[in-house]
């Protein structure tokens, strides 16, 4: 690592403030500012900036104090509501990032993230950044802003500005806070006695033994699972500057201790930036640098999905110390494994313990992140300067895995003995299902660099303003290895966990291999001009060349912008206007790219078994091995997504009341879909092809009303609202019918098709419930279907309930989203109030779906249930099917409560302290919502290997094992010296 650490220690970012066109500003925050320093304060468009008002771009943007008024992990959790036409969906996951969405999706398949850049460095995630770090975020939302990063704009560009030093002397800073976390919005499970009730009408349907009323254990598993969860930062920072040089170093440990037992996560950020000027100040460079360390605990968020499904019946553990299990006896019905001769044994479900789950569960996570950057800015003329910037970031992450085999097959069971194992072990000495335990390592460790050269020519005419950048730009990403080993019988003790101590009589598992990089070359130039801050032009031009398309000879493209403003309240006619301080119209458009797409690759599919691939010929009649395409090479490339767009920007009465308006048509002309091959095609498998143009058009409104009263009282009252309709336009015949949204049974639940969103729900339409056996016969039915089941449309009218009686039904996509803040300081009190809703979305409540009998439900379940002819013709009873239909979907609509925090500043009380403040905050306080699961916002798939990519054909938007909101309660102090 130490050969990493120095050279990065001089790497950094050259920035000066808005007066010269670079990639970093520095604001002096107040709470409620007037409309001459909002106006002037300077934006980051990327190889530049530029004041507010001469914007002719839609960007949004947030200061530091936005950033961490709400304890977070990263930045962007901490945003969700504030930033007009940004869609952000947290997650209170340890550690968790939220999805970020600019102006809808606009991609089935490929990366739907932003591109993010810190101080000019185009970075991963932001995942390693203090969110104290930070002193500004600006979010690129159209093309005509985001063409100048070319292939990586299609999803906006976030660009953030941390903190450096100030002219004066040395300040430090330290801020600290300790909070305590519970879930919040929980379900309510039926209790014993209505479990029994449940369970045994089940039974009485489908036959079977039925079990005994009165039973021993009346378990709550969500009161066994859930703890109070932790969170604490403490934040360290010195800054100051001289005549030639500035600098900031700052320290933050970061942790987090989740609602299950066990679950932490520990981060550690240290960063430096200076600024160095030389030559009376001719030479500027500047050298941002940071080093994050994280430790994670992870734990299976499948706990959720066991709470929720396992009987109240089973204990934890029974009084001789086994684990329960979902086991009772037939003879008399009682929740016991326990048995006398001629009695047997049967099984509520299928499930296992959800707290013996946790407790042999045992991962590790530690990674390491080293970023940063050096920038020089040369001032060759006046108004001219040159500027070169590289940058580099390498990452390391360790993963470990220790399972312990035999003893997750006892505790599943406490009829199982050691005896059992072990002669099962001895039986099958080379099948790994009776190691003792595994033991799996992951490594991987990747590393990226960039360098880019620009020129920028800033001067004034009289009435004229010109401001050119053009500049090349290289960057190589993906260099790297990863390697992945699992061995078996490793000793029980943790510090003999090692391959070198891993038994012998099992083949070790080994896969290693170095990452293909991706390479790009770029050539880039902007044109702004404005005459007499009233009329204003701007053009960027963005030639991209990526390594990753290379082999279909089309890896160049091409991406321009264009946009105009008008200043109107420059005008004559409006320049002594008391009412309206300033006014603006813009317009622009756009093309953009996006490369973070899946390609294909030639697999060739051979096997020594039977097979289609081999065949058997002569007299012999011998097996000749053959090998077949299984799916093809076909040539693909980015996705290309053009904008139009058009904004309003206001500032009325002397800047008490601020806002915008804008409106966008977003179209991502040749999305990627995933093709199943027809039954005649010469290959076997899937490929990806070029194949849909998908729509995202919608208007965002943002308004911000501020002053303060003869009395002292300052206050800011602000919200925006986002409205966004997502459509795939056209699919490209025989292309159709892309599906996806799993529940695991055979069942799935989404389908792509033109004139619906993305994320689409196509499912049955529940049309009551069937009441007797001679209302099925007379009718239109599933080949299973019984009283109390469920009954389907036959939308077709063709007298079969299959596929082709499906229908659309919304998608999981919020239509709209909104958010509002307030703000109160009066004295030295201070009073902070946010919250966020969102809604127009479906939700498809998979763990209420799901089942295979015996499970534990809902009370709302348990009350509403069918239990005879004529009881219910809505909700199904005890009995009942799995088909994915409308029955299990329900809005997901919601408003949260997500912050509210007051606060006192002891400011020129304490000599030798300049800033002492203290507050207390609570988090996530109520959430209002008719959705009938623990959280409507949805951000994981069940899938953890992709668990945070909100794929709109995986399983975002259907609830398996949800991570519950939760609500927090801290207390925080910020010291300035």
């Amino acid at each position: 690592m130490k050969k990493y650490f120095f050279p990065l220690l001089i790497l950094g970012s050259l920035y000066t403030n808005a007066q010269v066109t670079n990639d970093s500003i520095q604001i002096e925050e107040d709470p409620i500012t007037n409309d001459s320093i909002i106006l002037n304060q300077a934006v980051v468009i990327g190889y530049g900036s530029v004041k507010k008002s001469d914007l002719t771009s839609a960007v949004s943007s947030a200061s530091s104090k936005d950033i961490t008024q709400i304890a977070s992990t990263t930045a962007m959790q901490s945003l969700q509501g504030k930033l007009a036409g940004v869609n952000i969906i947290n997650t209170d996951t340890p550690g968790g990032t939220p999805t970020v969405l600019v102006r809808g999706m606009g991609t089935a398949l490929g990366g739907k993230a932003p591109l993010y850049v810190v101080d000019g460095l185009i970075v991963p995630n932001i995942a390693n950044i203090n969110p104290n770090d930070i002193e500004k975020i600006d979010v690129l939302k159209d093309a005509a802003s985001s063409a100048i990063y070319g292939v990586r704009g299609a999803n906006g560009v976030v660009v953030i500005t941390t903190k450096r030093g100030k002219t004066g002397k040395l300040k430090v800073n330290y801020d600290s806070y300790f909070g305590v976390r519970n879930a919040m919005n929980l379900v309510d499970m039926a209790n014993a006695d209505q479990y029994i009730t449940y369970f045994n009408e089940q039974r009485q349907a489908t036959g079977g033994s039925l079990i005994s009323t009165n039973q021993k254990y009346n378990t709550d598993w969500f009161d066994e699972l859930l703890k109070t969860g932790q969170i604490v930062s403490n934040n360290v920072a010195l800054s100051g500057a001289g005549e030639n040089i500035n600098y900031m170093f700052s320290i933050n440990n970061f942790e987090e201790k989740g609602i299950l037992a066990g679950n932490d996560f520990k981060r550690t950020t240290v960063r430096n930036n200076n600024d160095y000027k030389l030559f009376d100040g001719k030479l500027k460079i500047k050298q941002n640098v940071s080093a994050t360390f994280t430790r994670e605990v992870p734990k299976p968020y499948d706990a959720f999905d066991l709470a929720y499904r396992q009987s109240p019946l089973v204990p934890v553990k029974y009084e001789n110390g086994l684990w329960g299990a979902p086991i009772f006896n037939q003879t008399t019905g009682e929740a016991t494994y326990v048995t006398q001769p001629g009695q047997l044994t049967d099984t509520f479900n299928s499930h296992g313990n959800p707290i013996s789950t946790l407790y042999y569960d045992n991962q590790k996570i530690n990674t390491t992140t080293l970023q940063g950057n050096i920038e020089a800015e040369l001032k060759l003329a006046k108004g001219l300067t040159v500027t070169s910037r590289a940058g580099a970031t390498k990452y390391w992450y360790k993963y470990r895995q220790y399972s312990p085999i035999k003893s997750k097959w006892l505790a599943a069971n406490p009829t199982r003995t050691a005896a059992e194992f072990e002669n099962s072990k001895a039986e099958y000495s080379q099948s790994t299902t009776w190691a003792n335990n595994s033991l799996n390592f992951n490594n991987i460790e990747t590393y990226r660099w960039s360098w880019e050269n620009f020129i920028t020519y800033d001067r004034k005419f009289g009435k004229h303003s010109l401001n050119v950048v053009a500049g090349v730009s290289g960057e190589k990403r993906g260099i790297g290895e990863y390697s992945d080993i699992t061995v078996y019988d490793v000793p029980e003790k943790e510090q003999y966990w090692a391959v070198r101590h891993a038994s012998g009589n099992y083949t070790p598992l080994l896969d290693q291999n170095n990452y293909t990089p991706i390479a790009y070359a770029s050539y880039f130039a902007r044109l702004q001009y404005n005459y007499d801050n009233k009329y204003y032009v701007s053009g960027i031009i963005r030639r991209d060349g990526s390594s990753q398309f290379k082999q279909n000879g089309n890896y160049w493209g091409t991406f321009p912008s264009g946009s105009v403003a008008w200043n109107i309240s420059n005008e004559d006619f409006l320049k002594d206007s008391d009412v309206i301080s300033f006014l603006k119209l813009r317009g622009g458009w756009g093309r953009l790219g996006n490369a973070e797409v899946p390609y294909n690759y030639t697999t060739i599919t051979t096997s020594t078994g039977s097979s289609n691939g081999n065949y058997v010929f002569g007299p012999g009649q011998d097996l000749i091995y053959g090998a077949y395409v299984g799916s093809p090479a076909y040539d693909i490339s980015w996705e290309i997504v053009d904008e139009w767009t058009a904004g309003l920007d206001f500032d009325l009465f002397r800047g008490k009341l601020t806002g915008s308006f804008d409106y966008y048509n977003k179209t991502t002309k040749n999305a990627i879909l995933n093709i199943q091959q027809i039954l005649s095609s010469p290959y076997e498998k899937n490929f990806y092809d070029h194949a849909a143009k998908i729509e995202n058009k919608g208007f965002e409104i943002a308004l911000n009303y501020s002053d303060k009263t003869s009395g002292g009282l300052r206050y800011s009252i602000g919200g925006n609202f986002n409205y966004n309709v997502n459509e795939v336009v056209s699919v490209k015949k025989g292309y159709e019918g892309m599906t996806g949204g799993s529940l695991g049974n055979g069942q799935i639940t989404k389908r792509l098709e033109a004139g619906q969103p993305l994320g689409s729900f196509w499912l049955l339409e529940a049309d009551g419930v069937w009441q007797t056996q001679e209302e099925i016969d007379s009718n239109p039915h599933l080949s299973s279907a019984q009283p109390g089941h469920l009954r389907y449309k036959d939308v077709n009218g063709d007298g079969v309930i299959d596929d082709r009686d499906k229908k659309f039904m919304g998608s999981y996509i919020p239509k709209f989203n909104y958010g509002i803040n307030i703000s109160l300081d009066y004295k030295n009190f201070d009073l902070n109030i946010s919250g966020y809703g969102a809604g127009g979305n479906k939700i498809y409540n998979g763990i209420k779906n799901t089942r295979l009998g015996g499970e534990n439900i809902s009370v709302d379940t348990f009350n509403s249930r069918w239990t005879g002819a004529g009881t219910s013709n809505t909700n199904p009873g005890a009995e009942r099917d799995q088909v994915a239909s409308s029955y299990y979907l329900e809005k997901g609509d919601y408003f949260r409560l997500s912050n509210v925090t007051l606060g006192y500043n002891f400011r020129d009380k304490i000599d030798f302290v300049s800033n002492l403040r203290i507050y207390v905050s609570a988090q996530n306080l109520f959430i209002i919502t008719k959705y009938s699961g623990f959280t409507p916002e949805l951000t994981l798939n069940n899938d953890k290997n992709s668990r945070y990519e909100g794929s709109p054909y995986g399983t975002t938007g259907v609830d398996f094992s949800a991570y519950p909101n939760v609500r927090t309660f801290l207390v925080g102090l910020n010291v300035e010296f």
